[in-house]
């Protein structure tokens, strides 16, 4: 029998690493047959407790992995769970299926799969990447519901009998539950993105793995010999003896090189001519601080809120509570700073028990501070949580979506009255506290040098300043590759906002995805950036970056960077100049981001 020729595809890298293995394809149940099958009469009550059996069953199992998530993972990972538990209780999938059963006295796996499928192509149709990412969870969540009524194998990865690298369609939360290096060493899917619950899932269990590798599954079969680098984002099926022999000294280079690094944790992000910049992370759970120290961070550059108010079907989170929430994180970082942001609701993060309309473009629309600003009560609960908070840490507070000169300033005597309540009930809190806003909007940017005149800082939030600045979706897969950092307006923005905190006295961080990567960090610390916050995987890299190079130089390529015409000059400009300065950087300076390529989505062939 002829050797299948080799197939390379390019997708989306999501957790590091590189891994060879024999695949294991899960079957996808939204692409099998299910014939309907009529029920008579008398047997309709009894396909419709049939039905809601099924779904205790599936409801049994998804606690139990939340369980086990939560104490081998953590919170972070298992609250992803609530949101399966909350389908199973959605009237619109699990009312209108025992309705349909007895209207149309067919089978109930039938109707619920074809429920499902409405549900899922409705959803798949809206432009917004995080809804379309939830997806998956109603597909997770069905697919365990149709195996009980099918009484079919509800957990294959459990049973698996040697390591594996799993192949599907998109793997759900509570497949990679299922998987640990002993089972699973690597996966690989058709669809998802770097928001993706799969995504966030793959990193918490440090499996290599690449996501939105289109038309995947459809090219493997299981027991096929697969490459997956989780570094380049590239899949390799049925690789050649020269490919396979290249991945396994890659394999080897690669973990020597992670193995280095962390002889460097407890050193300073200090460039060979003294200049330190500043590295802190980028968290969203009181669980990810005890975890920063070990990537080599002392402080918190962005304490997301948005967490307490999520996941909460029947209230919203008291004072109390958020003011123990920021005093454990002040406490654990102590004498560090913790820059705790402002809620940050709107956009893609809803709460059922707030009134907020419906919106044809929600990013467009109420989020953010304008959103505390219209419910100055929930505003001020969070503040007073803040200031109670900052007499056990050395807390600072950060506003969000900032367009205006009158929105921060609305904010800041909001920020005073809450001062006035505290002293006016004898309640402690430090009466200097940093505030600072977040530059995301181009009005910001543009506006730099008067906002800086009411503020202690700026963070710059690059995800939403390029996508604002260039109006590019970057969930849109149509015009993702048009979603530039590097893209000369971007770098003319940050540049403008830089030299306005510069001119004001001001420090000026990063806390936007950019600052993880380790050109353009590179190119904003040439830019005069003071701190970079990112997530704390990304850390040992960006000080490796920072420690191998001198100030002097890198002024020299911002400057150089700053006077050419297009981003693609730009990024290849620094890969020639940096790949040039620094030790073992195949492994983290890349002259393209691949999945924003479109001429790297071409699948390619060799013998």
């Amino acid at each position: 029998m002829r050797k299948k020729r080799q197939i390379t595809l390019q997708g989306i890298p999501v957790s590091p690493g590189i891994v060879i293995g024999r695949a294991f394809v899960l079957d996808d149940f939204l692409h099998s047959t299910i014939d309907p099958v009529q029920i008579n009469p008398e047997n309709v009550e009894r396909e419709t407790a049939r039905f809601r059996d099924a779904v205790e069953k599936a409801r049994d199992k998804i606690r139990s992995f939340r369980n086990r998530v939560l104490h081998e993972v953590g919170n972070a990972e298992a609250k992803i769970f609530d949101s399966h538990l909350s389908i199973l209780a959605d009237p619109e999938i699990i009312g209108k299926t025992i309705d349909d059963i007895r209207e149309k006295q067919m089978n109930a796996e039938y109707i619920f799969r074809s429920n499902v499928q409405r549900i899922g192509d409705k959803l798949r149709q809206i432009p917004d990447a995080y809804i379309r990412e939830r997806c998956s969870d109603i597909d997770d969540v069905a697919r365990r519901v149709i195996n009980n009524l099918m009484e079919t194998e509800d957990d294959p990865l459990a049973n698996l009998q040697e390591p594996v690298i799993v192949v599907a369609h998109d793997i759900a939360p509570s497949d990679t539950a299922n998987m640990t290096p002993q089972n699973v060493i690597g996966f690989a899917t058709d669809r998802g993105g770097p928001t993706s619950h799969t995504a966030i899932m793959a990193n918490a269990i440090e499996i290599p793995a690449v996501v939105g590798c289109e038309n995947l599954v459809s090219k493997v079969s299981t027991g096929d010999q697969i490459i997956v680098d989780g570094i380049k984002g590239i899949v390799t099926i049925q690789p050649s003896r020269k490919t396979l022999s290249e991945a396994q000294h890659a394999i080897y280079a690669y973990q020597a090189f992670i193995s280095g690094l962390s002889k460097h944790e407890e050193l300073p992000a200090e460039t060979m001519d003294g200049y330190e910049v500043g590295l802190a992370a980028n968290i969203e759970l009181p669980e990810e601080v005890k975890n920063i120290r070990s990537h080599g961070i002392d402080s918190i550059g962005l304490f997301r809120t948005e967490f307490l108010y999520l996941n909460r079907p029947d209230s919203l989170p008291s004072e109390d509570e958020q003011f123990e929430v920021y005093r454990s994180a002040a406490a654990a970082v102590q004498p560090h700073p913790v820059i705790i942001r402002t809620l940050d609701l709107g956009g893609d993060k809803f709460v059922s028990t707030m009134p907020m309309a419906h919106e044809i473009n929600p990013y467009l629309g109420m989020r953010a501070i304008r959103l505390c600003l219209q419910y100055p009560e929930l505003f001020k609960q969070q503040l007073r949580a803040m200031l109670r908070a900052s007499m056990f840490g050395k807390i600072r507070i950060l506003f969000p979506m900032i367009c205006s000169l009158d929105e921060v300033r609305w904010a800041k005597q909001i920020y005073e009255e809450c001062r006035a309540e505290l002293r006016k009930h004898k309640i402690a809190f430090k009466r200097k506290i940093d505030i600072g806003i977040m530059i995301e909007t181009p009005a910001a940017a543009v506006v730099a040098d008067q906002l800086a005149e009411e503020v202690d800082f700026f963070s710059i939030g690059t995800n939403d300043l390029i996508q604002y600045t260039l109006a590019v979706d970057r969930g849109n897969e149509r015009v993702a590759h048009l979603y530039d950092p590097f893209h000369p307006a971007v770098l003319r923005l940050i540049h403008n906002v830089i030299r306005a905190a510069q001119r004001a006295g001001i420090w000026v961080a990063v806390c936007g995805e950019a600052a993880g990567d380790p050109l353009m960090a590179a190119l904003l610390v040439g830019l005069g950036v003071d701190e970079l916050s990112m997530s704390p995987i990304h850390a040992p890299i960006i000080k490796e970056v920072i420690r191998h190079m001198r100030l002097s130089d890198i002024h020299e390529l911002a400057g150089e960077a700053l006077h050419m015409k297009t981003g693609k000059a730009i990024r290849n400009y620094l890969f020639k100049e940096l790949r040039g300065m620094l030790p073992h950087s195949e492994w983290f300076i890349h002259d393209v981001d691949a999945w924003h390529a479109n001429e790297m989505r071409k699948e390619t062939t060799e013998a």
